[in-house]
């Protein structure tokens, strides 16, 4: 409920704070932006004879001041140098729509915070062959990026790569206790994927024991992260080790089936590599794409090569802003920076393939990261020196890190590009922008809605076109929970109201000091030391009564849009023997 303000200063503040337009008015006023850009974008098509074409790219676990244009040890030199390029744009205030991997997934996809589609949390199941996830994500089937571009009536073809997190792969997971979930049920035409984490080297070498010798272990010298059952290749090998890459097969019974070679020694490059034969294989046609690479989550391994030319100085700075030289490193740091060039020169494998088919000048790329880096720092969120050894990741100046409320939790880096459209040199943006304005853009650009049916659906998505275009970018509320929602939960949650952030509580803090609601000041406060509620009491009760209606929001869609607590009823067919799936490989 909101709380009445008690001064005239108070209703400036509230005023001020005011909540966006409701769903169906956002959806008016976009439908009509979407007529205009849609009728300027087809001069455009007709011009280079095809439509524009989106991708978004997805690290894993890296933190805000991870990437050398944010002064993060390791050299990420394809990376720097697109931040430079004439049309690309830094983003310095994106933010992951959830805390942590598999909300923020879901955020990317449907443009909506990740309670209102039901995910609440994640999944530990390495692959399909071991394990049957039973995550409910969308069950109503919430309008996603893929069908955007399906529904343009352009000749576009969808493909997801790299890690899902969001459900299960086979058709019959209902008879097995879980829910079917993938890229291609939630509007891809082709997948490419793994079904949870995955090592970032010699990924699926736990898979046969043909392959094992193959298999890389950098620091965790041995498996790391293994979850599941019976490995499928036999029972010489640990269990929940299996890491795979799927793909969608119609011949097959469980309509998936899986990759038959081993990945390589860099994963990065595997998914760089397939992406690179699909875009040859589009002929100039227009593409939609999610790459989601595992770097650098657990079991993050670095290439003994790439290893060496980190600690050497070659790829690394001479040292990590904590006191630790290069020639120094912890073997954890060696391996987690040399997972960053590595990604960092994927990426850039990528962007080259763009232009190279001549895409790159009308393609939108969005470039982020999932949330902060692993390792909470407790007891207040603030680390020391020596957590850096253990946990490389750096959220820069920003207080968290990954599940955290605070900054560093879903503070990332963002770039996003499109030549055609955002014109002149390379620029930085400190608009408050986020994954669930992905989808936004895409549906302006293209000039479509979502069905029927689901255009009353509140939506959290902004278009970035004014961000591209250096325009105007109003204030914008963002909301952030950690687990669950409900008040008498009492999880930590926070919101963004413009330069105003609420936080209530966050992963990191275990004293009661930082369990208690806060005020920050975002434009002089990026480290939220300074709680200014006492200060501003007006503008708190403001920030936070419009928390309370953005949560009431949020709830509202997870019980009566997507009705969460209505998962699917288990399907009643025969339950395929045990045999049949260690055997699936």
């Amino acid at each position: 409920s909101k709380l009445a303000p008690k001064t005239a200063y108070a209703r400036k503040a509230m005023c001020f704070m005011r909540p966006p337009p409701s769903a169906s008015l956002l959806l008016l006023a976009a439908s009509a932006a979407a007529t205009a850009v849609a009728a300027a974008a087809a001069g455009r098509w007709a011009d280079n004879r095809r439509a524009p074409s989106f991708l978004f790219i997805l690290g894993d676990d890296i933190g805000w001041g991870d990437f050398g244009y944010n002064n993060g040890t390791a050299l990420t030199t394809s990376i720097d140098a697109w931040a430079k390029e004439n049309g690309s744009v830094v983003l310095q205030d994106f933010h992951s729509g959830g805390t942590f991997c598999s909300p923020t997934r879901a955020t990317v996809l449907t443009g909506r915070n990740h309670f209102r589609d039901c995910v609440t949390t994640v999944y530990d199941c390495s692959d399909p062959t071991e394990c049957t996830p039973n995550m409910n994500f969308a069950p109503r089937r919430t309008f996603t990026i893929a069908d955007a571009v399906r529904s343009a009536n352009a000749d576009f073809s969808s493909m997801f790569f790299g890690k899902w997190h969001l459900g299960s792969f086979f058709n019959d997971s209902e008879a097995r206790g879980g829910i079917t979930s993938n890229p291609i049920t939630h509007g891809f035409d082709h997948m490419n994927a793994t079904m949870e984490v995955a090592p970032t080297a010699t990924t699926n070498c736990g898979c046969r024991k043909d392959w094992e010798k193959s298999c890389s272990f950098g620091h965790y010298h041995g498996h790391a992260h293994c979850n599941g059952g019976p490995n499928p290749g036999g029972p010489s090998l640990k269990d929940g080790c299996c890491f795979n890459y799927w793909q969608e097969d119609e011949s097959h019974p469980k309509g998936v089936s899986n990759l038959s070679n081993p990945v390589g020694e860099d994963d990065s490059q595997f998914i760089a590599d397939a992406f690179d034969r699909f875009l040859v294989g589009r002929s100039g046609k227009p593409f939609l794409a999610q790459l989601s690479f595992h770097n650098c989550h657990i079991p993050f391994i670095g290439t003994s090569g790439a290893r060496e030319a980190c600690r050497s100085g070659k790829t690394c700075r001479e040292t990590d802003g904590q006191g630790h030289n290069s020639r120094d490193f912890s073997d954890a740091q060696l391996d987690y920076f040399a997972c960053l060039n590595e990604l960092d020169a994927s990426v850039g494998r990528v962007l080259d393939s763009l232009k190279r088919e001549r895409y790159y000048e009308n393609t939108l790329v969005l470039f982020t990261t999932d949330n902060g880096p692993e390792g909470n720092c407790h007891p207040h969120g603030f680390c020391d020196s020596q957590h850096y050894q253990a946990y490389p990741g750096s959220s820069g100046l920003l207080r968290g890190r990954k599940r955290d409320i605070w900054e560093g939790g879903h503070r990332v880096p963002g770039i996003i590009s499109w030549p055609a459209v955002s014109k002149g040199p390379a620029r930085e943006s400190w608009a408050l922008t986020a994954t669930t304005d992905f989808l936004a853009t895409v549906m302006e650009v293209l000039g479509v809605e979502r069905p029927e049916e689901q255009r009353s659906w509140s939506f959290d998505g902004r278009s970035l076109m004014p961000v591209l275009r250096n325009e105007h970018w109003p204030d914008r509320e963002i909301g952030w929970g950690y687990h669950d929602l409900q008040e008498h939960a009492q999880q930590p949650h926070g919101y963004r109201y413009g330069r105003w952030k609420y936080v209530n509580g966050s992963t990191s803090c275990l004293e009661n000091a930082c369990r208690m609601e806060a005020l920050y000041d975002m434009n002089t406060d990026l480290g939220e030391r300074f709680d200014l509620k006492g200060k501003y009491p007006d503008i708190f009760e403001a920030v936070r009564a419009n928390f309370t209606r953005w949560r009431n929001s949020v709830l509202h869609s997870a019980a009566n849009e997507s009705r969460c607590s209505h998962p699917p009823r288990p399907s009643t067919s025969n339950l395929a023997s045990s045999s049949n799936i260690i055997d699936f490989i």
